[in-house]
């Protein structure tokens, strides 16, 4: 390939890749912010506080927005040469501390769900009984504290202004690196996943079961069927989401283990310039995961997309006497 050829093909991909840092990435945080937004609305309501299940999803959705924010905001600012992590370390520090345990604390969190989905579809009541709002809330602190723990050391190994790596703000040798990217692959990916998936296939077995052997229930028992309904349509929304989840974030975690594998390795620009535009482009698609679980709640449950349909008609009906 001749040099002229490699170069316009290295502007070409360096333009693209800042097209990508600015307006999909503003696009994420819209539909991430509105659809998260609406997921704590709907979560929150009285009929859902005492469900384990949604509680986790309201704050898996919390932890959604604050991974949204302190992962992408900087990129929109950095096309504008306006990022403040990228040269100010204790900004950098405290901005990859929040990521690591917010990104974290959300796959726990809905691996906790998961769990959770399982013990309410078993018929062993003992297990039934574990699901709880005083144990959900255990977890939660469990995963938040863990994710602290796991990723503490970004504020020694996270510094600004580097030149050579995927962020400006990074790990500033190859063990913190290295840590960085095992750690996240395991806590953040692998382990939850693999985790989710045991569980949740074991749920969708459980609900088999049960649907298998208990006959339908009498009119009558109307409240009954509709909790039951409720927590059968949780697990659906549940599993999609875990099955997109594993889906969208692999990808980066495979990817910053081979960059920082092959740190030492000599690159050609045209080369460094795929391997950047790759690793954007993985990075706002593990971000997209913490953006779309109202839409695929929205899609996938039924009860939630009424309760939806509910929100939209009661604000229609309040702007509709404002004005009138």
């Amino acid at each position: 390939m001749s040099n002229a050829t490699s170069t316009s093909i290295v502007s070409t991909l360096t333009a693209a890749t800042f097209q990508i840092n600015r307006y999909l990435t503003i696009c994420v945080l819209l539909f991430g912010t509105i659809g998260n937004i609406l997921n704590l609305i709907i979560f929150h309501q009285p009929k859902h506080r005492t469900n384990p299940c949604a509680v986790y999803f309201f704050y898996a959705s919390i932890a959604g927005l604050i991974a949204l924010y302190s992962g992408l905001i900087s990129r929109v600012f950095a096309t504008f040469s306006s990022d403040i992590s990228a040269t100010d370390a204790t900004i950098c520090k405290l901005r990859a501390f929040i990521i690591w345990v917010s990104t974290t604390a959300s796959s726990w969190i809905l691996t906790c769900a998961t769990i959770d989905r399982y013990c309410i579809s078993c018929r062993d009541v003992r297990r039934r009984n574990l699901s709880n709002l005083r144990f959900t809330r255990r977890l939660m602190i469990v995963s938040v504290v863990g994710g602290s723990l796991v990723f503490g050391e970004t504020f020694y190994c996270y510094v600004p202004n580097l030149r050579n790596s995927p962020l400006t703000c990074y790990g500033q040798h190859m063990t913190c690196r290295l840590y960085n990217e095992i750690a996240s692959a395991l806590a953040f990916v692998f382990i939850p996943s693999t985790i989710m998936m045991i569980f949740g296939y074991a749920t969708v077995q459980n609900v088999r079961k049960l649907l298998r052997s208990i006959a339908p229930m009498a009119t009558t028992h109307g409240t009954t069927m509709t909790i039951k309904k409720t927590d059968r349509q949780l697990i659906r929304m549940l599993i999609v989401q875990i099955i997109l989840l594993t889906i969208f974030n692999i990808p980066l975690a495979i990817q910053r283990l081979y960059l920082t594998s092959t740190l030492t390795v000599p690159k050609s620009l045209l080369r460094s310039t795929i391997e950047n535009l790759c690793f954007q482009i993985f990075y706002l698609l593990s971000f997209m995961s913490f953006g779309i679980p109202f839409y695929i709640y929205t899609l996938t449950g039924t009860v939630f997309r009424n309760e939806f349909m509910d929100l939209v008609r009661l604000v229609y009906r309040k702007m509709k006497i404002a004005v009138f």
